[in-house]
């Protein structure tokens, strides 16, 4: 199979990526597209400035042809198997992507094929997406309590350590919304500081994480643990562990497989 990417400018084209629908996928274009049955298409949409870039969908091919009304894009390929990701992913913090992106000219060249290695990247991006939504439904609901004091225990954990960090001077932005591997990006002058946060109903330093953020807690230098114990009580505490504290000072067992049929 062969892989394209095509780039959707959100302010251009009117609509964000949240708005795609999952009954329908297409995309028009001015380059040829009688070669593109039974390609797969993943579709890059950019919004806001400073520029973030999402993966919105991906499709099968099975329909091209000469879309009409607009000058600019003469043909249409669509397709019916496919998936719009929701939430979107944000593509910025992915390693790969800058190198990705220049190889695309910054999106300028229109319908591309996904030469290299690229193509598997993108298709292993979106397998880790679906076992991170299955490990965010095991930590927002299986075995560590029901989902919803474990939502105000999760609410309550990030209050305190942003509370904590601004009032030891620290500028604090919530980036949970773009699921970059960690919970709080807190800046202090020329210090940096990505702060996954854990909150616990009781006192054991006991919880789940994902392989997404034991990824982060490896390759990310800025990386910080903040785990919250008591959280939704009257004297929650705070336990701060740094990257390089995480491998030494936790044991990580495993509670779940993803099983797949062999074939």
């Amino acid at each position: 199979m062969e892989h394209y990417v095509q780039y959707h400018n959100a302010e251009f084209m009117g609509g964000s990526c949240n708005e795609f629908g999952n009954e329908a996928f297409g995309i028009v274009t001015n380059k040829p597209v009688s070669r593109l049955q039974g390609s797969k298409i993943w579709l890059v949409c950019g919004e806001e400035k400073p520029r973030k870039y999402f993966l919105c969908q991906y499709f099968i091919v099975d329909e091209v042809g000469e879309a009409e009304g607009d000058p600019d894009f003469r043909h249409y390929a669509r397709g019916k198997v496919g998936v719009s990701l929701r939430p979107p992913i944000l593509l910025n913090p992915i390693p790969w992507f800058a190198d990705f992106r220049k190889s695309q000219g910054n999106f300028g060249f229109g319908l591309t094929k996904i030469e290299g290695e690229y193509a598997e990247k993108f298709e292993k991006l979106v397998s880790d997406e679906e076992v991170q939504a299955f490990e965010q439904a095991l930590r927002v609901g299986a075995g560590f309590g029901d989902p919803e004091t474990n939502r105000k225990v999760e609410r309550a954990a990030i209050a305190c350590v942003a509370k904590y960090y601004e009032s030891h001077g620290w500028t604090v932005q919530s980036v949970e919304a773009d699921r970059c591997g960690f919970d709080l990006l807190c800046v202090k002058g020329a210090l940096e500081e990505h702060v996954e946060v854990k909150g616990i109903q009781g006192e054991v330093v006991s919880f789940i994480i994902t392989s997404g953020e034991v990824r982060q807690a490896q390759d990310d230098e800025h990386f910080v643990l903040c785990v919250v114990t008591s959280a939704i009580s009257n004297q929650p505490q705070l336990s701060h562990y740094e990257a390089k504290d995480f491998a030494q000072r936790f044991n990580l067992s495993p509670i779940a497989f993803r099983a797949s049929l062999r074939v």
